[in-house]
């Protein structure tokens, strides 16, 4: 088996909204063999609920319990970023669970597949790959939630020979962060709105984590981090990550816009603007201050 390491420096942190990647999911089932049909039909309803408020599974351990994000999915109301940004980033965060003990397995670690990050032109509403975990490296770093700024502690993300990307598992009081090498590129003012998608699955069913997909805007590819230079688009809900693989979903903008006009990977699926069911919104209660109910 061909592994590569890729080694970071201990660095800063590099967003402006903690988020998370995701995948394709005809694809994603296709190379995790599988033909349950009725996962298919349920990514229809899974892409919405995810990006609708109070439809979380779990909740983050270790974040400010005000933060937008605490609950699940943030994002502003347009959709799109500033008139003279031209990049953008998928991005992924896993946490600790909220309420659980801890892991029996502290070497546990997360599988990474399928990432991809698409954009939408505002001239043609014609969805565009700008990012694909094939052929673009995943890295990231530890982060301590509570203190935005901390210095980051060296995350190992390991290339496995199926393209796959394993990565640790957070250490206690830290996240995982993860995003794609190379951002993806547009004209200043093309686009108006980001999706992401991202499998991921863990190697332990000890690990209690939930993560969750989003994206930052830049205003160049090669921008360094500082206010100025990124925004955040949004975030998802929290999934609760098990050994079975869960494909992630974050889309910036409005619901019915986007369920109106789907990108490549959710064109073929009905869509919704709202979520059908409240099956897999959280049963324990919340540790946000911001308190969000299904609706």
């Amino acid at each position: 088996m061909h592994i590569e390491l890729r080694k970071l420096p201990t660095l800063l942190l590099p967003i402006g909204i903690a988020a998370i990647l995701v995948a394709t999911p005809e694809s994603a089932l296709a190379a995790k063999g599988s033909s349950n049909g009725a996962i298919i039909a349920g990514i229809s309803m899974n892409v919405i609920e995810q990006n609708t408020p109070g439809y979380s599974q779990a909740y983050p351990a270790g974040v400010p319990n005000t933060s937008s994000w605490c609950n699940g999915t943030s994002k502003p109301e347009a959709g799109g970023p500033p008139s003279d940004f031209t990049a953008v980033t998928g991005l992924a965060s896993v946490f600790p669970k909220f309420g659980a003990t801890a892991s029996a397995n502290p070497n546990g670690k997360i599988l990474v597949s399928n990432s991809k990050t698409y954009v939408r032109l505002r001239a043609t509403q014609e969805w565009i790959l700008v990012q694909d975990q094939s052929e673009n490296e995943i890295v990231g770093a530890h982060f301590d939630a509570m203190t935005p700024k901390s210095l980051a502690v060296q995350m190992k993300a390991e290339v496995q020979a199926d393209g796959d990307t394993l990565v640790d598992g957070p250490p206690v009081g830290r996240n995982d962060l993860m995003w794609m090498v190379r951002r993806g590129n547009f004209a200043a003012g093309s686009v108006d709105s980001v999706y992401v998608q991202m499998d991921m699955k863990t190697t332990d069913p000890n690990m209690k984590v939930v993560a969750n997909v989003g994206a930052d805007w830049w205003r160049a590819p090669d921008a360094p981090h500082s206010a100025a230079n990124n925004r955040g688009a949004g975030n998802s809900n929290w999934v609760e990550l098990s050994p079975d693989w869960s494909t992630l979903f974050f889309f910036s903008g409005s619901a019915a816009k986007f369920a109106a006009n789907p990108p490549p990977p959710l064109a073929e699926l009905p869509l919704s603007a709202q979520p059908t069911s409240t099956q897999h919104a959280a049963n324990s209660p919340s540790p946000c201050l911001r308190i969000l109910a299904p609706r």
